[in-house]
């Protein structure tokens, strides 16, 4: 049975919690090992951290989130319409050009990638940023 949930929530750190709880709720009665779920919270947390810091920055804006529990998998993303983010943005370019290392806000997509089996991240023509992540069932 697939089931869809939608949320949208403020681009405010805050609220990032609304979207681990319904990932939390959807994942309950499916197949995830515990180090499942906690690889998807932890994506899901970068993933609206990213939208909340590179897409708005200071300003007011929506991450809209998409849960799809499908057979074996669950699959999220997490879209914004703010200024847009790429896979080579760093957090600090000039501290890398010196050889300086990132602090553990530039490691996100990173992060993000070694948690799920499949990264996609798109720029549509309209603006901003979607992120699909796919978890594949583990138990």
């Amino acid at each position: 049975m697939n089931e869809l949930v939608t949320l949208e929530i403020p681009a405010k750190a805050e609220y990032v919690v609304l979207g681990r709880l319904a990932l939390a709720g959807l994942v309950r009665e499916r197949r995830f090992s515990a180090d499942a779920v906690a690889d998807l919270k932890l994506a899901l947390t970068e993933a609206c951290s990213n939208s909340i810091r590179h897409a708005y920055g200071h300003v007011d804006g929506q991450v809209h989130l998409a849960f799809e529990a499908s057979g074996d998998r669950m699959i999220l993303t997490v879209r914004d319409e703010g200024g847009g983010f790429h896979e080579d943005d760093v957090d600090c370019p000039e501290c890398t050009a010196v050889g300086v290392p990132l602090s553990d806000g530039g490691r996100g997509l990173s992060i993000i990638r070694a948690g799920v089996d499949e990264f996609r991240l798109e720029h549509p023509s309209d603006g901003g940023t979607v992120l699909t992540l796919t978890k594949l069932c583990d138990a």
